[in-house]
């Protein structure tokens, strides 16, 4: 019989790498699909198709594995040092994409521990290692296996040590011993609701409902094409992702000020790409080569080329970035991409809107051949231009 003692798997764990974990049983989770459920009919996943999935598929392990015995999850904290000042013409990266991309590490640790447990039993596990990219709550998988809980901002919390961590699972036929449970599911949120007051968006519908379509890291990462302007003046200063439901979570105050680092030297920022990008930098990028080229094996491949760039004309815009003026302008009308041609004649529409003088006249002469051009989603955003700043015209 497959079985292997849990302070066993602890020590096999602690050998890649791995050192706060927990196990679970594999039943359907029948309450978190419910919940899920009624999240999706309420129109609350935007635009995420795989969001929109059966809740009976994200909520039954066993469908991906039909010889699971035990489901062990796993937390792999990542850096919770102060976030330095933001420098000048830079964009703000949520932490969890400061080192590098979690899903290949964590399935790289976890597969080192399968195949250790597998040694254990003689080479007769069956096993499939996750961790964020399949139909799987594994929030919920934390929660139930007594690793954390889920707070008021939809994060998963570990009691002293905070929201700032990868989840990953382990799904395989064995047969787990002496496994109590964790303290984490004794933990909640109580009255505070820091995460929903100080949402730049008011995403938050109510405690533990977030409306995505509302979430700057959905803007930032997972929505295509073109932002409306409210959309792009909710993104602020992120280039990618947020963190402000995080950052005033009264759990990560002690690991903040502590400076706690990650618990893989991979996921550290020094792995990556660190807590700021240089706008200049994205908006040079003109090709998809150049792209892979700085950001490949990070999280930020994700938005792929058009989106960061797209992104980084934004943050230019509400950050009032007047050095990148005349790259706006060139990127406006070079970018081979008419997403990132509109973003970009915005914003320096907007620097120079505000600046005057010769951006001014820069500028409207921009506007006026993207009016002549044969561009019609360029001409769309002429005249949205037109609106919104009627003194620059």
């Amino acid at each position: 019989m497959r079985t292997i003692p849990f302070e066993t798997l602890k020590t096999l764990a602690r050998q890649a790498g791995l050192t706060v974990i927990s196990v679970t049983t594999p039943d359907e989770m029948v309450e978190d699909g419910q919940r899920l459920a009624g999240w999706q009919s309420a129109g609350y996943a935007a635009d995420m198709s795989y969001m929109e999935r059966s809740p009976g598929l994200l909520s039954t392990p066993t469908r991906l594995l039909e010889s699971v015995k035990s489901i062990v999850v796993i937390a792999a904290l990542y850096d919770r040092i102060p976030r330095p000042s933001l420098p000048a013409a830079h964009g703000r990266i949520a932490r969890y994409a400061w080192g590098r991309d979690y899903h290949k590490v964590l399935r790289t640790r976890l597969s080192q521990l399968a195949e250790l447990v597998n040694d254990q039993c003689g080479g007769s596990v069956e096993y499939r290692v996750f961790s964020d990219s399949v139909p799987l709550l594994e929030r919920a998988l934390s929660a139930k296996a007594g690793l954390s809980f889920i707070g008021k901002n939809t994060m998963a919390i570990i009691p002293g040590q905070g929201s700032f961590f990868f989840i990953g699972e382990v799904l395989w036929n064995v047969e787990i011993e002496g496994h109590t449970g964790g303290a984490g599911s004794k933990g909640r949120c109580g009255s505070c609701s820091n995460c929903i007051s100080d949402c730049p968006t008011s995403a938050f519908v109510s405690e533990r409902t977030l409306d995505a379509g509302r979430c700057i890291s959905y803007l930032t990462i997972e929505k295509r094409g073109v932002l409306t302007y409210q959309e792009r003046a909710w993104v602020g200063e992120w280039l990618f992702g947020c963190d402000v439901c995080q950052e005033v979570c009264p759990f990560n105050i002690v690991p903040l000020k502590k400076g706690a680092r990650a618990a893989l030297p991979e996921l550290s920022s020094e792995a990556g790409i660190g807590p700021s990008l240089s706008l200049e930098r994205v908006l040079s990028l003109r090709n998809d080569e150049a792209f892979r080229a700085i950001f490949q094996g990070t999280a930020l491949m994700r938005t792929k080329r058009e989106g960061l760039v797209r992104n980084a004309a934004i943050v230019a815009a509400n950050t009032q970035a007047t050095g990148l003026f005349e790259l706006l302008v060139r990127v406006a009308e070079e970018d081979p991409s008419s997403v990132v041609r509109r973003h970009a004649l915005w914003a320096a529409a907007v620097i120079a809107d505000r600046e005057g003088g010769s951006p001014r006249h820069r500028v409207i002469a921009a506007l006026d051949r993207a009016r002549k051009g044969e561009d019609g989603a360029m001409e769309e955003e002429v005249r949205e231009i037109a609106i919104q700043l009627p003194n620059l015209l």
